[in-house]
């Protein structure tokens, strides 16, 4: 019997190792060749790409058409499945991929036509932008075409990837648009929204300004409102509807997320040169968002060696420096987006395809001539935005890889064809500026809440050229954090699309300030800054509704007394507090939102005006906003409190300890691949190993569980042997690549990775066909 048993268990092993061994050469498989040559037929002189110890690639060619080419084959090579999930995100188009799991996904995304957009706004490009995307996608091609298997997803998901095409690099930007200004499109329907239920002074109550400023010419605005009464039908016990759920959507809308970036003139650097930092949060994943690369080909009067970050799919180098200028983004958050009232006679349905894994489903979308259009309950509502124009997208990025100085790249910025940003900008010369990038349309009155036709304004065909600029400012420093930059009377021209509430920005500012000479290790350990301002307040209290009684919350005041007043690693007062104040405003504000949950909206799209909003109500004590079954405020807030850190030690304790609350813990920054919980067993391994948390929102070192800083940039354009490039992944999205988690250490362990490429390693070599 025993000796049955043995040889079952071996015969089992034996199936389960030559498993392991097929998925094994099948993954090695679809490894692609990193030496070599290659014969094609669409390029003009022969050119190089190389990889050095990271995967970075560097890329020789005699001209830009032939360097974007090559930049498509490695993007093909290393990130193939990331462009494809972009561009299908983008054109509503995963369904046919992933089946009924996508389809109301893909719906919501076909909502923008982004798909037809791409398309024509290709046909209507110059031809010399025409033949940037057309070389970039035969690269891509090529690559793909050369693999001997399949990437992994496509083997695990049964799916055959489709040719790249120069519309699909369009619908990469798109999907940019949906991330950057996608709660701007929300926020101006959910302010209608709010105003429709509960009146114009609940608006201006919800959109107050701060205390939180940092506009560059420190203008300051100081709209006020009073506290409107909220209605008597909503004083119920909030607890039932202030699920996990809820909160969960409270904390996306209420993080403060965004980027980072600021430049100091050259009066401020040893080298007399301009300084650049740039840190632009988005959301984490594996493989991770920028693709490291440097382009070196000839252009007239000028050999062009430009190095930073590139976007898979997009063929430019998104952020970096030429040895001339250097540059960075932030989300701008200036109004792009009108929703207009419209009856509906004057909405037309139209019946849409929709593949959804090879079979054919129909449903019809509402259009107007206005844009696109949504029900809200009985109204009806037409989108006119500015991703929908045909000046939203164009190549003209690659163009900044050319300029010498500031003053040559700023004709060029004004005219680029991206969702539009806040530019930092510095030269060789010290000269630095600061100016929005990107589409805008140039309608002159923006709104925050839905209007009616004849409000609609012709700008809108036309792409503004006329955008504030700030150029050598006499405090020699310029700062962005996705907060207002511009001057309240530019706001008034441009308007609010949902700026983020200023404290960020306020701390770079003022860390800037601190000092009168810097260099990159100055600029990191501003870009690490996790000294908790915004919450001091809310710590404040939390320790005096504590020292009501003692005895109770002995252990919670000791946590509180130690917090360190920072998002540190071992910081227990820092988790209760942030939780304490996530946890109040949702319940607080949680009538809002549940009569916005009723029309499919959310409370916390509207605005990022809460935090005037809920101290207003907490010092005035409001009895119409007080939920049934609390006799005053400070009953209710400890209140909120005990259920705070219930939830939180209900999370991630097992015996009610509250030292399992470190920060540490709480705020893992994992980095995820989108198949891991795909795959059994050996799914995790796609994974990047987690980070403990050392930052949070509302402070420079932004750090969430899947969000933060995608890159990490510190330039000067005349000393690029003391530039930093921090990337949170490797190149390579094939996990038995070399590439696959280089760099990753040097982020998580805030060491500095340098910029400039090192020795090759690997170089392929194209040979142009005869």
């Amino acid at each position: 019997m025993l000796n049955w048993f043995k040889r079952i268990s071996l015969i089992v092993l034996s199936i389960i190792l030559i498993a392991v061994m097929a998925v094994y050469f099948t993954l090695r498989q679809s490894l692609p060749s990193l030496d070599g040559d290659r014969t094609v037929s669409q390029i003009t002189q022969p050119a190089t790409l190389s990889r050095d110890k990271l995967g970075q690639a560097i890329i020789h060619a005699s001209s830009r058409n032939d360097a974007m080419y090559l930049l498509g084959y490695a993007h093909g090579q290393d990130r193939f499945f990331q462009m494809d999930l972009q561009r299908r995100s983008a054109a509503g188009e995963l369904a046919q991929w992933l089946g009924d799991m996508a389809a109301e996904y893909d719906k919501a995304n076909r909502f923008y036509q982004f798909r037809r957009r791409a398309e024509k706004i290709v046909t209507a490009m110059p031809a010399n932008q025409r033949a940037i995307l057309n070389a970039y996608s035969d690269g891509v091609n090529q690559a793909i075409n050369e693999l001997g298997a399949r990437p992994f997803e496509y083997i695990v998901t049964n799916f055959e990837p489709a040719p790249w095409t120069p519309a699909d690099s369009v619908l990469v930007i798109f999907s940019m648009y949906l991330d950057l200004q996608g709660t701007s499109v929300k926020r101006d329907l959910a302010l209608t929204s709010i105003e429709h239920l509960f009146g114009q002074p609940m608006v201006n109550f919800l959109t107050q300004s701060s205390q939180y400023q940092a506009a560059l010419d420190g203008s300051q605005l100081t709209n006020q409102a009073d506290i409107p009464v909220l209605p008597d039908t909503t004083r119920v016990s909030r607890s039932a509807s202030n699920t996990t759920a809820a909160l969960d959507d409270a904390a996306n809308f209420m993080a403060d997320i965004g980027s980072n970036n600021w430049v100091v003139d050259g009066t401020l650097t040893d080298s007399g040169d301009a300084l650049l930092a740039s840190d632009m949060h988005l959301g984490l994943r594996v493989p991770t968002t920028w693709y490291r690369a440097q382009l070196n080909y000839p252009e007239t009067n000028n050999d062009v060696r430009v190095t930073g970050v590139s976007l898979p799919g997009v063929p430019a180098i998104v952020a970096g420096t030429n040895g001339h200028i250097a540059w960075g983004f932030t989300n701008s958050y200036i109004d792009t987006a009108d929703w207009i009232h419209v009856d509906r006679q004057d909405v037309t349905s139209i019946q849409e395809s929709l593949n959804v894994g090879g079979e054919i489903q129909t449903y019809n979308r509402l259009v107007s001539e206005y844009g696109p259009v949504k029900q809200v309950g009985t109204r009806f509502y037409a989108l006119s935005w500015v991703a929908h124009q045909p000046y939203a997208v164009n190549m003209k990025l690659v163009e900044l890889a050319n300029c010498q100085s500031v003053a040559e790249a700023l004709p060029i910025v004004r005219k680029l064809g991206i969702p539009v940003q806040n530019i930092a900008i510095g030269d060789t010369a010290g000269n630095i500026a600061w100016l929005l990038a990107g589409a805008v349309p140039a309608r002159k009155t923006p709104h925050d809440m839905a209007i009616t036709p004849d409000q609609f304004d012709n700008g809108w065909l036309t792409d503004e050229t006329d955008l504030p600029l700030v150029m050598n400012p006499d405090s020699h420093r310029i700062w962005s954090a996705n907060s207002r930059v511009m001057s309240s009377t530019d706001l008034q021209r441009f308007g609010d699309g949902g700026y983020a509430l200023g404290a960020r920005a306020s701390q770079v500012r003022d860390r800037l300030f601190e000092y009168e000479q810097f260099d990159e290790d100055r600029f990191y350990q501003i870009q690490l800054d996790n000294e908790a301002r915004f919450l001091q307040p809310w710590h404040a209290l939390l320790r005096d509704l504590m020292s009501q009684d003692t005895d109770t919350y002995a252990a919670d005041i000791a946590a509180l007394d130690n917090w360190g007043q920072c998002a540190c690693t071992d910081s227990v007062g820092y988790t209760l507090v942030k939780h304490f104040r996530g946890q109040l405003l949702s319940t607080v504000f949680a009538p809002l939102n549940d009569a916005l949950n009723n029309y499919g909206q959310s409370v916390w799209s509207a605005t990022n005006g809460f935090e005037p909003a809920i101290w207003q109500l907490i010092h005035a004590e409001s009895p119409s906003w007080l939920p049934a079954g609390h006799n005053n405020w400070q009953d209710f807030m400890r209140a909120e409190y005990d259920t705070a850190k219930s939830r939180l030690l209900s999370k991630h304790s097992d015996t009610a300890d509250l030292a399992d609350l470190a920060w540490g813990k709480v705020n893992v920054m994992a980095l995820t691949h989108p198949f891991a919980g795909q795959i059994p067993v050996l799914g995790s391994a796609l994974n990047m190993p987690p980070i403990a948390g050392f930052g949070d929102t509302f402070m420079p070192a932004v750090q969430g569980r899947d969000f933060g800083a995608s890159q990490r940039l510190f330039v000067r354009p005349g000393q690029l042997d003391k530039a930093v490039l921090t990337v949170p992944g490797g190149q390579s999205g094939h996990p038995l690549s070399a590439f696959y988690e280089a760099g990753f250490s040097d982020y998580a362990n805030q060491r500095p990775t340098p910029l400039m490429p090192s020795a090759p390693q690997h170089t392929l070599t194209f040979i142009p066909a005869q």
